[in-house]
């Protein structure tokens, strides 16, 4: 896991917001080339960008306001997809917990109130259990439901199918937070970038694949 080295670095990335850098990001440095280049979900003219992320990660907390703001702000044709990392058998629960939430239509909510729980109120949750308890706790859902949607075909799809695209991306090599942007290009936290830069180091991919789609697809 990265390490946040000090608490006056944690101060100036929270300090720093989403503002322009002055810095050059480069090839193999700020990021990297996916090869080969994976397929994406977006339609024709749209830019995917996937965070992959794990609730119980400090680093993905970290970069969860940044992130944020950017959704609030990117163009209209960018499709954000969060997509939960399970590199490690013990991070399964929070991807159910993920897809569970998306399920029950609570995603909206307790996508950040998930982080918050864990890194601010200092909630330990990694079973089922203790997900479970927070839902019907924070949100009145019915325990008999959440477990039924917890083990449900759809999620055992949607989990399987988040392993793969981890696999896919080579996120063992990379961890988390990891940003990918059109199945070409990853950054993130092991890029040489603070987190507040993150995102404009997608930033400038992002434009790099919109310059390149054809005329009439923009």
């Amino acid at each position: 896991m990265r390490l946040i080295t000090s608490l006056a670095s944690l101060l100036l990335l929270a300090a720093s917001g989403i503002a322009a850098a002055d810095t050059t990001y480069k090839l193999g440095v700020n990021y990297q080339a996916v090869l080969p280049a994976q397929p994406v979900s977006t339609n024709p003219g749209q830019v995917e960008v996937i965070d992959f992320f794990w609730y119980n990660c400090p680093h993905c907390n970290a970069l969860e306001p940044y992130l944020e703001a950017w959704e609030r702000s990117k163009p209209a044709n960018v499709v954000l997809r969060r997509v939960p990392a399970i590199l490690q058998p013990d991070w399964e629960p929070a991807a159910r917990a993920y897809y569970t939430s998306e399920a029950l239509g609570l995603l909206d909510k307790s996508h950040k109130a998930t982080f918050d729980e864990i890194h601010q109120n200092h909630d330990v949750m990694q079973t089922e259990a203790d997900f479970e308890r927070f839902f019907v706790k924070q949100y009145g859902v019915d325990p008999k439901k959440f477990e039924s949607i917890w083990n449900s075909p759809e999620v055992d799809a949607k989990v399987g199918q988040a392993a793969v695209l981890a696999e896919r991306y080579g996120l063992m090599a990379f961890g988390v937070p990891t940003v990918v942007v059109n199945g070409k290009w990853l950054t993130g936290g092991d890029f040489g970038v603070p987190y507040s830069q993150i995102m404009l180091v997608v930033n400038v991919l992002v434009a790099q694949e919109q310059a390149a789609m054809p005329a009439a697809a923009k």
